[in-house]
């Protein structure tokens, strides 16, 4: 009689499926809780012109925090008017990074004068920072090119 031959091979089967991911997840739970900090840039627009900027960047902050303090603080001085939008542009979860805020005022194609922001992030060294700040103007700035210039607004480490 083989009572407990099939019980033995799903036991196996379900080991070998269902323990692994349970346990990455709990890594992944436990890795998450340790690195809890954060940074955040916000920035203020009308029709694609960037009107301002605030970021918070912290060891003991959480992204979340940093995201909705950053936003607060536009919104507190008094951009949240009809057609103006503010929105979190970058943000880290990095516990202790180097922040680089970059802004630049270029013509466009059309004529118009826009002023963009770009924030970036690395925990090796501020002119990785700096490189992701242009990335991520550019992400959010087409009409900008390098050749167009820019200029270093804050450099710090957290």
């Amino acid at each position: 009689m083989n009572v407990g031959k099939d019980w033995n091979r799903c036991r196996r089967e379900v080991e070998r499926c269902v323990l692994p991911p349970l346990l990455l997840a709990l890594a992944a739970l436990l890795w998450t809780a340790e690195a809890a900090a954060g940074a955040s840039c916000a920035v203020a627009k009308r029709l694609g012109d960037s009107l301002a900027i605030e970021w918070v960047a912290a060891a003991d902050e959480s992204v979340e925090s940093a995201i909705f303090k950053a936003k607060q603080r536009l919104l507190d001085q008094g951009y949240r008017k009809k057609g103006q939008d503010v929105h979190v542009q970058a943000s880290s979860g990095m516990r202790h990074a180097f922040m680089v805020i970059v802004k630049t005022t270029y013509t466009t194609l059309t004529g118009r004068t826009r002023t963009s922001y770009g924030c970036g992030y690395s925990p090796r060294s501020a002119a990785e920072a700096e490189q992701a700040a242009l990335y991520d103007l550019r992400n959010y700035s087409w009409g900008w090119k390098p050749e167009k210039g820019y200029e270093v607004v804050e450099s710090l480490r957290y």
